[in-house]
């Protein structure tokens, strides 16, 4: 079990292949939601979405040749790669309006709400994202404010609930007190980290924890605007503060994966994905 006490993708994986099609089902959701968060944060929904329903069909066809479910994880990785670098596995970042911001320019957001963080949190994002901005620059600046990484970390859900309380954008995953142990998560926003190698072991432990994944999922349109130095500009006064009953969060709203792609694409893939693993179930049973 994760740690929120859902079956691992191995589970699932062994599951699938004993005969439980809602397994097989629920198995192919949160690929495709990670193959989403990946290609998204990566390339954008735009750019990211070729690459998305490729490794998706790569992992349907050879889903049912895999020999063991320690395998399934660093397998399918791969399949996301070889898609990856098809486009260049990054790009440096842009303004890509999609149905999460409703369709608003996530740059114009930034920029309307930026004034209601501090200073210290809008250096911090702005040198985080910047890939201009030395990184020893960028830690000696959250040590000063917290400690790194951190601060950092810290400094982006502040801005999440700014952005949903501000302008609307209804984020699922806004902790108040961010677990330590996702330190990471803004260098691999910020396409930072030192290697492919601590990338890609960050993405394989991205599967593990879809509320994660969500959340990378669901910032990566802004990830890419900060990429592109959205908080370069000199900061609006701060607005009035919200109504009280003003909502700061749509609990109820579709998935990132889901939102991110126009016409649901993102549940649509994965729905065929399951129906096929479903389908592959008939033939387990006479192999």
């Amino acid at each position: 079990m994760t740690q929120s006490g859902q079956p691992t993708v191995h589970q699932l994986f062994r599951d699938w292949r004993n005969g439980d099609a809602v397994a097989g089902q629920t198995m192919a959701q949160q690929f495709t939601d990670w193959y989403y968060a990946i290609t998204a944060v990566r390339l954008g929904d735009h750019q990211g979405r070729p690459r998305l329903e490729a490794a998706c069909a790569a992992f349907t066809e050879g889903i049912m040749k895999m020999p063991r479910p320690g395998d399934l994880i660093e397998w399918a990785h791969a399949i996301v790669q070889r898609e990856l670098e098809k486009d260049g596995r990054w790009i440096r970042g842009g303004d890509f309006p999609n149905a999460l911001t409703e369709h608003r320019s996530p740059t114009m957001l930034l920029r309307e709400v930026q004034a209601s963080l501090s200073l210290e949190e809008r250096q911090l994002l702005g040198q985080t994202y910047d890939a201009d901005c030395p990184l020893e620059q960028v830690i000696e600046s959250a040590e000063a404010n917290g400690g790194w990484p951190y601060a950092v970390l810290q400094a982006r859900y502040a801005l999440k609930r700014v952005l949903a309380g501000r302008v609307g954008v209804p984020f699922q995953e806004v902790p108040d007190q961010p677990d330590l142990d996702l330190g990471p998560v803004p260098l691999y926003e910020a396409a930072r980290m030192a290697s492919p190698d601590e990338e890609a072991q960050f993405e394989r432990w991205l599967i593990t924890s879809p509320k994660l994944c969500r959340d990378v999922a669901e910032f990566a349109t802004f990830a890419h605007a900060l990429r592109a130095g959205a908080l370069k500009n000199e900061p609006e006064p701060a607005p009035e503060p919200v109504a009280p009953n003003a909502p700061t969060h749509a609990p109820t709203t579709p998935t990132p994966a889901r939102r991110g792609l126009s016409g649901n694409a993102s549940a649509i893939i994965a729905l065929v994905v399951g129906l096929i693993l479903v389908g592959l179930i008939a033939l387990l049973s006479i192999l």
